[in-house]
């Protein structure tokens, strides 16, 4: 069964990038996109967590700041990654996801007293390789390929940092409280980040609402609902037999690779020979950084 929870978090770390690359193609053209597709997203997690505190319920108020902070991130994550998979590639865009794994490492160095490894080092300069490979634009000459646009560039890294700091607020909130009160952070959190999307959803051109929820809704509500179960399956991990060595690195690894392959197979983006190469030197450098 722990094999099973482990393909299975695979594809649901794949999801969110891949519903939301479906939901931007089939909403090209429509308004408030975005706003409302998080709002959806924002309802069928708080849901989900809902349910999972109401079969263990636990209560300290000093939990409060934590699901503050990560409620703050988790919606920086949230809104850059729909606007990101909107202005660029989508197998890139869950590439910079991925790397905000370089953030956990280097605060861990500051402030989790984590040693500085070998496999650390490699690690961080296979990122370095792997940004410069899937940034650099190429001649000025070419016209093949995606285009990486500063727009899209700033909504991937306020991904980056949200998913950086989701990452770094949740073990450090598990660390203080002993792994206690986790349904509590995420319920609050979630909570929190609802209130946030339901602001900025009042708050944008909701004219084509109606057509977007009846063409698109299953979307947001899929890529909630895994998201969801990826965070149930990553506890359950914890608790299997199964090295966190082999969990953490077949999960990002694995996810990267599906939505590579659904950004080539069924999204059809042409990304130039180098922008792959560094695909690949990024998957490398997820996995040791995993370890």
């Amino acid at each position: 069964m722990s094999y099973l929870y482990l393909i299975l978090s695979v594809f649901f770390l794949a999801s969110g990038s891949i519903f939301g690359g479906f939901y931007n193609r089939k909403n090209e053209e429509r308004r408030g996109t975005a706003p409302l597709y998080n709002l959806i997203l924002m309802c069928s997690v708080l849901l989900g967590w809902g349910i999972l505190f109401l079969t263990a319920p636990s209560f300290d108020v000093g939990v409060l700041p934590y699901a503050i902070g990560f409620g703050a991130a988790y919606t920086l994550c949230q809104l850059g990654l729909i606007n990101a998979l909107r202005t660029g590639p989508v197998a890139l865009t869950s590439l910079l996801l991925q790397l905000s794994l370089i953030g956990v490492t280097a605060w861990g160095f500051f402030f989790w007293d984590a040693p500085f490894t070998v496999t650390v080092g490699i690690g961080l300069l296979l990122v370095a390789i792997s940004l410069w490979l899937c940034l650099y634009p190429g001649k000025r000459s070419e016209k093949t390929g995606e285009r990486i646009s500063l727009k899209w560039l700033i909504f991937a890294m306020m991904a980056f940092v949200g998913n950086a700091g989701c990452s770094i607020i949740q073990r450090t909130q598990q660390m203080k409280y002993e792994g206690q009160h986790g349904n509590l952070l995420m319920l609050i959190a979630i909570a929190c980040g609802t209130a946030f999307a339901l602001v900025q959803y009042l708050r944008s051109d909701r004219t084509d609402t109606r057509v977007i929820l009846k063409s698109s809704a299953l979307f947001p509500v899929g890529a909630g609902v895994c998201n969801m179960l990826l965070n149930l399956f990553m506890i359950l991990l914890a608790t299997s037999p199964i090295s966190p060595n082999l969990i953490y690195p077949v999960i990002a690894v694995g996810g990267l690779a599906v939505t590579s392959l659904f950004s080539l197979l069924a999204f059809k983006e042409r990304l130039r020979w180098w922008q792959w190469v560094g695909i690949a030197v990024g998957a490398a450098a997820v996995a040791l950084l995993s370890l």
